[in-house]
């Protein structure tokens, strides 16, 4: 099996993450790190123990270096044209979210992977979780019935990065972290129709670099009549990440620990319930990157493509530009 070389721009969090994920899988290797710190990349490769180049400027990289994949792990300001240039070569991209700060943006990049008819990925790894896995395959037979309503939430408490806690760089916490919840939403209702938003910053407005939203909450509809409601904060409990959701269909209804945990209840026929508590942990970052390269080998379509990315972020900005017209409802661009 030929080695699929993977290089990886931004050795940050996510960067590493992936780097990980990767040199655990077999028939892929990391053959180049760009940062703007190369001494980040390079500690990241030292901790790996692996052979890669180092580069401090992505179109040095992109000249030099002959790779397959092409990891993009940068904050949501600092995506330039990275994307078009690298599907121009002919190279398979793994993007994280948001893919932009704006669907134009994103277009453009959905425009870019289609002409050159590349591989995309999008990083919504909460897809790729046992229970989310099992409830989407019991969807897609049939079992679950007419879709009625989704209910999200993400909570946390702190101040994050300089970069994300200003909204012309991350575009605001519904953009860079519950767009995981909105894409879950999406991943079982399909597309909403509209949208109505709501923002404040209600614990951080005494912070002067702080613009971003510390609350949020938006209903969306969709054409079969179902309803889904998501809310987000950053004044939840400190140090904790929570990123939960319940999702009810017309005979069976799932709640969501985790995404790889929920209770499950089944209706039959005759109106008795049926309950079942599945827990079964898996790293869903690392299956994603497994489950995308084990794509590329087979040449098979792609499980969360450019164009996911591109609706969830149609969806976000939507939920944004109704919030900053007082919640009127908004029409969500689809692809």
């Amino acid at each position: 099996m030929k080695e699929i070389r993977t290089a990886i721009l931004g050795a940050g969090g996510m960067g590493r993450t992936h780097a990980e994920s990767i040199n655990k899988i077999d028939g892929a290797n990391v053959t180049c790190i760009c940062d703007e710190d190369t001494g980040r990349a390079k500690t990241l490769i030292e901790d790996l123990k692996i052979s890669a180049n180092i580069y401090g400027d992505f179109d040095e990289m992109l000249a030099q270096e002959d790779f397959d994949l092409l990891y993009i792990s940068l904050p949501p300001f600092a995506h330039n044209g990275q994307f078009e240039k690298a599907a121009a070569k002919g190279i398979h991209i793994f993007i994280e979210k948001p893919i932009a700060l704006d669907s134009a943006r994103g277009e453009s990049m959905v425009a870019a992977a289609k002409a050159a008819g590349i591989m995309t990925h999008v990083g919504f790894h909460m897809r790729f979780g046992t229970a989310v896995r099992k409830f989407r395959e019991m969807i897609d037979r049939g079992e679950a019935g007419r879709p009625v309503l989704f209910n999200g939430r993400y909570q946390c408490n702190a101040l994050h990065s300089p970069w994300w806690r200003d909204v012309h760089l991350s575009g605001g916490q519904i953009f860079e972290q519950a767009i995981h919840i909105y894409d879950m939403c999406r991943y079982f209702f399909g597309n909403p129709q509209n949208t109505a938003g709501v923002m404040g910053n209600l614990c951080h407005a005494d912070i002067r670099s702080y613009t971003v939203e510390d609350v949020s909450a938006s209903i969306a509809m969709f054409s079969s009549g179902a309803i889904a409601s998501i809310t987000a904060t950053n004044c939840s409990i400190p140090g904790k990440w929570d990123a939960l959701f319940d999702v009810t269909f017309e005979k069976a209804s799932a709640s969501f620990a985790d995404p790889d945990t929920a209770e499950f209840h089944y209706i039959q026929p005759d109106g008795s319930v049926i309950s079942e508590s599945f827990s079964s942990p898996c790293d869903p970052k690392f299956m994603e990157s497994k489950l995308f390269i084990e794509t590329l080998h087979k040449c098979g379509a792609p499980l969360c493509p450019i164009e996911e990315g591109l609706r969830s972020l149609c969806y976000v900005e939507a939920v944004v530009r109704s919030a900053m017209t007082d919640g009127k409802k908004t029409l969500i661009h689809t692809i």
